[in-house]
C-alpha cells in the first residue's frame, strides 16, 4: 500500500455543537478517528460520554408510526446531514404520533358508538310501527307498561288467564317462535302481573330514555347519528391519508436522522470531554484534504484544532 502523508488534527469544541460536527463533517469527510484519551496529554482530566438510550427510544417510535401507518422503510443506514437536536425530534414525532392516535381513536369510537346504536335500532324496530307517542306512556302515574319478548307457547297457555286479570296486552309482531308484546296494568297490580309473565318466560326489553317520541321518529334520529358519523369518518380518514404522506416524508427523514444519532454514539466511545462540556476530537486527515477539513471546522463557532505532522503507511478511512 502506497504511503500516504497524513496529519494528526486534534479538535475542541462545545459539547452542544458536536453532534451536528460528527454528522456534518466526520461522516461525510476522509477522516480516521483516534481514541482521544490514548493520545491527549491531560487525558485523567477527560470523560468519555455515555451512550444515550433516547435515540433507541426514538427509532421504536418512528418504527411503530411508519408500520401503523403503512409507509414503507428500511433500517438500512445512510449517511446524512442532522438538522435537529434529539429533544427535537423526539418532540416531532411524539407530536405527530398523539393527531394520528387521535384520529385513529376517534374513527374506532364512531365504529363503536355506530354499533351500539344499530343494536339500539334493532332493539325497538319492532314498534317502529306503533303512532304512539311514547313520552305520554311514561308520563302516566298509575299505568305501568312493558315490553318484551315471549315465547308463543307460553303466550297462548295464558291468554285465557290474561283476560281475566287486571292488564291489558297487545301482539305487536312476531318471528319464528317469539312474540313481541307490550302490556298494561295499573301500579297496584303491577308486581304480580310481572310475576306472572317472568313465570311465562318474558323477557322485558328496556327501552332508551331518549325515546320520547314515536319510535319511527326515535329510529329515524338514529340512523341520521349513524350517518353523521359515517360522514365524519370519511372526513378523518381523507385526513389520515394526508397524514400518511406527512409521515412518509417528515417522520421518516426524522427517523433517518436518528439513525445518523445512533452511529454517532458509536463514535463517541473515542470522543472525550471535560468538566467545561468542552468536547475533544483527535484524527487522522490525508494532508491533500486538511484545507477543506480546516475550513469545515471554522464554520463552527468557538471551535478550535491544532494540526500536527506524522507519516501513517497503513491509513485507512475509518467513519
Amino acid at each position: 500500500m502506497a504511503i500516504e502523508k497524513v496529519k494528526l488534527l486534534g479538535i475542541k469544541g462545545d459539547t452542544t455543537e458536536l453532534d451536528k460536527f460528527i454528522a456534518n463533517v466526520l461522516f461525510q469527510s476522509d477522516v480516521q478517528i483516534e481514541d482521544v484519551k490514548k493520545i491527549y496529554e491531560k487525558a485523567w482530566k477527560l470523560e468519555y460520554y455515555e451512550y444515550d438510550y433516547r435515540i433507541k427510544e426514538n427509532l421504536k417510535k418512528c418504527e411503530s408510526l411508519l408500520d401503523k401507518a403503512g409507509v414503507k422503510y428500511t433500517k438500512q443506514f445512510s449517511e446524512g446531514l442532522v438538522e435537529n437536536s434529539i429533544e427535537e425530534i423526539a418532540s416531532k414525532i411524539d407530536e405527530i404520533n398523539t393527531q394520528f392516535e387521535e384520529n385513529i381513536k376517534i374513527i374506532n369510537d364512531n365504529v363503536k358508538q355506530n354499533e351500539a346504536t344499530l343494536e339500539e335500532i334493532n332493539k325497538i324496530s319492532k314498534l317502529e310501527n306503533l303512532n304512539i307517542d311514547m313520552k305520554k306512556l311514561y308520563d302516566l302515574q298509575y299505568i305501568k307498561f312493558r315490553y318484551g319478548s315471549i315465547p308463543k307457547k307460553s303466550l297462548q297457555e295464558i291468554k285465557d288467564e290474561l283476560d281475566s286479570l287486571n292488564t291489558i296486552w297487545f301482539e305487536i309482531s312476531e318471528e319464528k317462535d317469539i312474540c313481541w308484546i307490550m302490556y298494561f296494568t295499573t301500579v297496584e297490580y303491577a308486581k304480580s302481573i310481572d310475576g306472572l309473565f317472568n313465570i311465562q318466560k318474558f323477557e322485558r326489553e328496556p327501552l332508551p330514555k331518549e325515546l320520547e317520541k314515536t319510535p319511527k321518529e326515535y329510529i329515524r334520529f338514529l340512523n341520521k347519528k349513524i350517518k353523521n358519523r359515517e360522514e365524519k369518518n370519511i372526513e378523518i380518514a381523507n385526513n389520515l391519508d394526508k397524514m400518511q404522506k406527512q409521515i412518509e416524508t417528515t417522520v421518516l427523514g426524522l427517523y433517518r436522522e436518528l439513525q445518523i444519532y445512533d452511529k454517532i454514539n458509536t463514535l463517541k466511545k473515542y470522543i472525550a470531554h471535560d468538566q467545561n462540556d468542552t468536547f475533544y476530537i483527535v484524527v487522522w486527515v490525508p494532508e491533500k484534504n486538511l484545507i477543506k477539513m480546516e475550513a469545515k471546522i471554522k464554520q463552527f463557532d468557538g471551535m478550535d484544532f491544532v494540526v500536527r505532522e506524522r507519516r501513517k503507511s497503513t491509513y485507512k478511512a475509518k467513519k
